[in-house]
Parts: structure tokens; C-alpha cells; sequence
């Protein structure tokens, strides 16, 4: 009797003890984690910061909106990259990539479109982007302003302006980024995209089937097009379409949770309600929250 009670206790201690080195390391998981997420938007805000404060301590003047004059934030941003080790191409180093790559190929007159990975403008885009996933979208736009502010034809700071325009619900201000990025770049198909999101936002939905429609003609295969088309059917009552054009995003981008949400919604709106239930866990396994969805099919339901 005594041996199985001491036996017993033994385990007892042993699986508290295991619990506890369990709970220990899954702690220091989480710290670590929230350091470097910490660590890491320090450092996505140093350069735009360290501009202003550069400005300022050179006695150089600062215009009364805040924004700095362009070859001043220009020569502030390139001696801050290469302090920290960037190598910065000077414009006439810049326009000699040109036969190098199409990807940087810079215009002799302005930036264009795609610009080298080392320039300030660049930095300052990816910078606005790490505070887009920490959800700062204020300092995101200031970011995304201050880019346009070294490159006005950088048509991708215009585009991820707009999102974090959307994000701040100031659609007006998200559509003239994403009209300013299609003016300098036709064919950007993630501003269609994006713009498209806008239209339906503000319940233009003939006008967001336009976008679609066009950023799928310059990408065939962009799963984000037809999943955002089926959003639009939803909003329109035509279920069987979402269906389909849904049933395109997921056979073209399997791990697309967007597409199974969309879909399960209008297989619901059908009454097809154990098939919508399929869509939901795949969705959920891909990451997408229950609530969220719940909340989708409620946002559905109340514009029909």
C-alpha cells in the first residue's frame, strides 16, 4: 500500500515539475518574441525620427507642415543608412543599374516604379510596412508621405499609403493614393486591387468588378483578384458566382483563408449550411479567427 502511495506521489511531483519547466519555457518564448517584436519596430522608426531630429539640429530650416525639403531628407536619409551599414547609390550611381536589371531600373529624370533596395525611399517604404503589422498606421502613413517626399513618382508609396488610409477608415484619401499610384504606374495590379476594396467599402460594387477585372488582366493567376470578386457578388446577392470565383482562389492559392470565408458565406446564404461549415474550419486552420467570421457573415447580412 505504501509502495503504490509513494509511487503515486512520485508522479504527482514529477508532472508538476514538468508543468512548471513547461510554463517556464513557454515565458521565456513570449519574452523573447515580444523583445524582438519590440526591437524591431525601434528600428523601423529610426530613420523617419532621426530625419527630423537631423533637421533640427543642423539649424536647417523645416517647413510649417512638418515635412522636410526633399535633397535635404534625401542626404539626411542616406548619411543615417550609412551609418548603419547600408551602401547608398548617389542618383548618377543609381541610373548606371539600368542595363543591370529591369527590376531596378531607375529613369534618368526621376525614380521610377522600382527602385534599389538601398535607397532611402525604399528603406523609408519598408520601415511604414513594419509599422503597418504592429498596427501603428499613423506613423505608417508618415513613413509612406515621407518616401513620396524623396520620390513624388513612387507609385508603391502611394499604394501603401492607401492601405493604411483604409486602415484609418479615410476611404476618400485611400482612393486619391491608389488613383495617384495608377496615374504614375498602369499596371500595378495591387493598386486595382486595392482601389477595387475601396469601391466596395463605399458600396460602389459595379466600379470594384472594374478593378478586379483589371488587375486579373495584368495578373491571370492573382488569387486575391478573384477572392475579392466574390466578396463583390456577395454584396450583390449573386452567391453562385462568389461560389465560383471563390472556388478559383482557392485552386489557385490553396492557403488563401480569405477565399474559404468568402465562399462559406455564400454557401450559407444558399442554405448549402454544412458545406459553408467546411469552408469555415479550413479557413480557421489557416489562421482566420471565428469571430472575424462571424462578424463577416453579420456585416453580409446586414447589407442584403
Amino acid at each position: 500500500m505504501f509502495s503504490n502511495l509513494s509511487t503515486l506521489i512520485d508522479f504527482v511531483v514529477f508532472a508538476l515539475s514538468l508543468m512548471l519547466i513547461m510554463a517556464a519555457v513557454s515565458s521565456l518564448v513570449i519574452l523573447v518574441w515580444k523583445l524582438a517584436k519590440d526591437k524591431e519596430r525601434e528600428n523601423s522608426s529610426q530613420i523617419s525620427e532621426e530625419i527630423k531630429k537631423s533637421s533640427l539640429s543642423s539649424n536647417l530650416p523645416v517647413p510649417a507642415n512638418d515635412s522636410v525639403p526633399k535633397e535635404m531628407t534625401l542626404e539626411i536619409a542616406k548619411n543615417i543608412l550609412e551609418r548603419e551599414g547600408y551602401q547608398v547609390s548617389t542618383q548618377s550611381e543609381v541610373r548606371s543599374t539600368t542595363n543591370q536589371s529591369h527590376r531596378t531600373q531607375v529613369s534618368t529624370s526621376t525614380f521610377s516604379q522600382n527602385l534599389p533596395t538601398n535607397h532611402p525611399a525604399f528603406m523609408l517604404l519598408k520601415t511604414g510596412n513594419v509599422h503597418m503589422k504592429h498596427g501603428d498606421f499613423p506613423a505608417a502613413i508618415k513613413d509612406f508621405s515621407d518616401a513620396l517626399i524623396l520620390n513624388p513618382s513612387y507609385a508603391g508609396a502611394y499604394n501603401a499609403r492607401g492601405m493604411a488610409n483604409r486602415k484609418m477608415k479615410d476611404f476618400q484619401s485611400a482612393l486619391q493614393d491608389y488613383n495617384s499610384a495608377l496615374k504614375l504606374h498602369h499596371n500595378l495590379a495591387a493598386a486595382y486591387n486595392n482601389r477595387g476594396v475601396i469601391f466596395m467599402e463605399i458600396r460602389q460594387f459595379e466600379a470594384a468588378l472594374k478593378d478586379f477585372d483589371k488587375a486579373l488582366n495584368i495578373e491571370p493567376q492573382n488569387s486575391y483578384g478573384y477572392s475579392n470578386r466574390a466578396v463583390a457578388y456577395n454584396y450583390m446577392r449573386d452567391f453562385n458566382k462568389s461560389i465560383s470565383e471563390s472556388t478559383r482562389a482557392v485552386e489557385i492559392n490553396p492557403h488563401l483563408p480569405e477565399a474559404y470565408v468568402v465562399r462559406g458565406i455564400a454557401k450559407i446564404q444558399i442554405g448549402a449550411n454544412q458545406a459553408a461549415t467546411l469552408d469555415f474550419d479550413v479557413a480557421e486552420s489557416l489562421g482566420y479567427k471565428r469571430s472575424d467570421i462571424e462578424d463577416r457573415l453579420h456585416a453580409i447580412k446586414q447589407s442584403i
